[in-house]
């Protein structure tokens, strides 16, 4: 078997990829349909910790109007080490946090905003109630709710929801995967 190698002399297997992983034309339709959607603004979140230690990296992509945008951050909080679903919750926080940056240089306003998170507790603040009984997140939870309600009062005419990403929306997802890679990058981890 010969070895491909790249301009830079590294090993290039990308000839060894199954054709089963590749994403099909269903999904790169729906994928440019996102991206060319003026409507609806969507957001993917997700959220990576470093070696267990409290050092969190949250990632978002923002998708719609015929742009994406990818941004991360770096959360310290030693007191939530191991608990993903608190550096989650961040995410969600802080993407509707930049959500009033975005809509401002958007040219034409969205109907909606639908902020797609893996989180299954995500749920539960729809419902406005006690999310466990760790009450770091449910104050996190309040946050995101209390900051829903200021967009929406800024913004009368978008709607913000929040979902959770069932296993469909997150196969062959290229948006998704961003905001993981954004949350793994603020890490610096590969």
């Amino acid at each position: 078997m010969k070895v491909l190698k790249d301009s830079k002399g590294f090993n290039n297997k990308q000839y060894l990829i199954s054709d089963i992983l590749k994403p099909p034309l269903s999904a790169k339709a729906r994928a440019k349909e996102m991206v060319e959607d003026e409507e609806v603004l969507k957001v993917f979140v997700d959220a990576s910790e470093l070696d267990f230690q409290g050092i969190f990296g949250l990632g978002v992509c923002f998708v719609g109007q015929g742009s994406v945008k990818v941004i991360s951050k770096k959360h310290y909080n030693q007191m939530m080490k191991t608990h993903n679903v608190y550096a989650e919750l961040k995410s969600i926080s802080f993407a509707i946090e930049e959500l009033d940056k975005i809509i401002a240089n958007t040219l034409i306003t969205p109907s909606s905003v639908k902020i797609f998170s893996d989180c299954v507790i995500v749920d539960k603040l729809r419902d406005n109630r006690k999310l466990t009984r760790n009450s770091s997140f449910n104050e996190i939870g309040n946050k995101i709710v209390a900051l829903c309600r200021i967009f929406e009062g800024k913004y009368e005419t978008i709607d913000i929801n929040l979902i959770t990403m069932n296993s469909d929306i997150k196969r062959y997802n290229p948006f998704y995967k961003a905001a993981h890679n954004a949350a793994r990058k603020a890490l610096n981890k590969n």
